[in-house]
This record gives C-alpha cells, structure tokens and sequence, in this order.
C-alpha cells in the first residue's frame, strides 16, 4: 500500500472507536442492564458517560437502558447531582428482570456440572461470581443455593446422569406450578424405596449434592429427598397451597448439612471444638454454619476453639470425624460419646486376626 492511500493514524483510531462501540452494542440489552445494575448497587454512582466508556457504548444507549430500568422494571434509580452518578434510592435484594424459564435453569444445571474440569484454573473465581449473580436473581420459590463458592464445581465427578437432568425439570415444573408429585424413594437406611407423595417447595445445590425440600402431608412435616434416591417420578394434577412462610435458609438451619430437624425445635447443642494445625487454618477460612463463632487459643491461629448450636449430632459427627487427631470434642459430653463410639467401630472393623 502506498503512503497516499495509507490511513491517517486518526481514521485508524477513529475505526478503532467504532468497532469497539459496535461490539459493545452487540451485546445483549439484558447484559449491559445487568452491567448498570452491579455498578449502581456498588454504589460507585455511575452516570452515563462513564458506564458508556466500561460497556464500550455509547452515552445515548446508556441513558436508553437507565430510563427501561426507572420505568418498565421499576427499579429506585435516581440522579444524585451531587455525586454526579445515579444511585438507588433504597435497598434491591432481587432483580425483576431475570426470571429464569424451567429451560434456562437445566441449562443452568448442565453447564455447571460441565464445568468441572475447571476447577483450580484462572476461570475458577470467574465463573463462579457469574453463576452466584445468575443463582441470586432466580425466583424465590426455585432458587440454585451455592452453598460454598469453592465446593460448587465438584458435583459428581463421574458426570450428570440422564436421570437427574429430567427429575430436575420435572420437579421444577411442579415446583413453580404448585402441583404435587408422587415418586419412589430409597433411604439411606431402607433396604427397598418407599412410595412417597409429596408437596415440593424447594429444588437446591445443597453439600455437593442436588435436593428436594418437601411437605409429606403422611408425615406432617418437612423433608428432604436426594435426586439421585428418587425414581418413578409423576407431577401430578393436584394442587396446593404453598406455605409463605417457608424459608430454605431456615429450614436446614438446625442441621450441619442436608438434615433438618423437625419436632426437635426444643433441643439445642451448644457444640465446642478445637482444631489445631492445617485443620484450624482451613476451618477459620470458611463459614461452616450461620451460628459458627470461631476464637484462636493461640495468637497465630495455629489452635482454634470453634463453636456452633445445632439441633442434631449426626451429620456433624461425621464432620469432626473427617478431620481425624486434628479435631477434638470440647462439649457437649454427647457429641464426645458420639465420637468416641464410632472410633471404636472403626477400629473393631480395622483390626487385624
């Protein structure tokens, strides 16, 4: 090419501009609302030019998608003119605009169990920080639980089988429809499943595992039912009225894990333990209950006291015992005896004729 018909450096910039603007127009409209409404909560009080410049759009498409957020979706987004920036006006917990079809969320419930051999890759933190925005913008009555960032890529590293994916769009169209639905389930303890009709309330990732919350009206009460131990799965016609005060959160909240304890609401451990070494440095790390409180016994944390209440000893049990000489129980003596049974099991089993 000839310096005559070279392009000047400013039509190459200006090219440049426009190709970059044209990729951010791209993008889908919900993507750059969604983009506004991350930067407004974390109250850096965006205003137009300056969001056009992060997305790569322009001013004008900004201000278009800030008036459809203020207008169509309802959202208390206001200018502050001081702060030069819009900001909301109070507190957003859900965002309307992201309410997932039943395709959506087993799309949803493939690709994250597809993503397994990401696990400890630079992708890691991303991807994860995306599903809990997507996991956190789902209807309340269906909702994807994460219930640890850093455990929620390891899901059955033998692959999803062909079972679960159609028990969880079935179960979803019945969760959200308020249909019942009948089904045959093995317990842990059973030697053969038992027919089960049930109300189902609730479909979340639960301790590496996936899980039903339902209302057994044979049992008055609430139970929990593994995907996995469900089979002969049927949504059935009839409906029911589903109890607005049911929270999932609450629900599993005397437990350790997947256990609730109803009819126990009146029993309550106040559960003490140490952990030194690696253990106590990990278990500082992460939070393992919501009534966790946790109080270093030696200034560089090598030494913990860790204290939870719970409802029930059994899940935590098994917790205490997979930390091996680096947990001990400090209280109740219940949960010592507990331990101190199962040991012994262990050993029985282990010892050599």
């Amino acid at each position: 090419m000839s310096k005559a018909n070279a392009p000047r450096k400013s039509e190459t910039q200006g090219s440049s501009a426009i190709k970059s603007i044209r990729a951010g127009s791209s993008r889908p409209a919900m993507w750059r609302v969604l983009e506004i409404h991350n930067t407004v909560r974390a109250a850096r009080y965006p205003n137009c030019s300056t969001l056009a410049r992060e997305i790569e759009v322009t001013p004008k498409t900004i201000q278009r998608d800030i008036n459809f957020m203020r207008d169509q979706l309802g959202l208390p987004l206001e200018f502050h003119p001081t702060r030069n920036g819009y900001y909301y006006t109070q507190e957003v917990h859900e965002f309307p605009l992201l309410h997932l079809s039943r395709n959506d969320l087993v799309a949803l419930f493939l690709a994250r169990h597809a993503l397994e051999p990401l696990r400890g890759t630079k992708l890691e933190r991303m991807l994860a920080e995306s599903f809990s925005k997507i996991a956190g913008a789902c209807p309340g009555e269906v909702s994807i639980q994460w219930h640890e960032l850093d455990g929620a890529y390891s899901v059955k590293a033998s692959g999803v089988l062909t079972a679960d994916v159609t028990l969880f769009g079935d179960l979803l169209d019945a969760v959200t429809a308020g249909r019942e639905v009948a089904f045959d389930y093995h317990k842990l303890t059973g030697s053969k499943p038992e027919h089960r009709t049930v109300q189902p309330y609730h479909v979340g990732q639960i301790e590496h595992g996936w899980y039903l919350l339902a209302y057994d009206p044979g049992r008055e009460g609430m139970r929990t039912f593994a995907l996995q131990r469900i089979t002969q799965l049927q949504v059935l016609k009839s409906k029911f009225d589903r109890d607005p005060r049911f929270n999932a959160r609450d629900h599993l909240g005397g437990g350790f894990g997947v256990w609730n304890y109803d009819g126990k609401a009146n029993q309550v451990h106040e559960i003490r333990l140490q952990f030194e070494d690696y253990a106590a440095r990990v278990v500082s790390e992460r939070l393992w209950h919501s009534s966790q409180s946790i109080r270093k016994m030696k200034p560089d944390g090598s030494v913990i006291e860790f204290q939870i209440t719970l409802a029930g000893l059994e899940e935590v049990t098994r917790w205490i015992l997979s930390w091996g000489s680096k947990a001990k129980v400090l209280a109740p003596p219940a949960l010592k005896q507990r331990v101190r049974n199962e040991i012994k099991k262990m050993m029985d089993s282990h010892r050599e004729f």
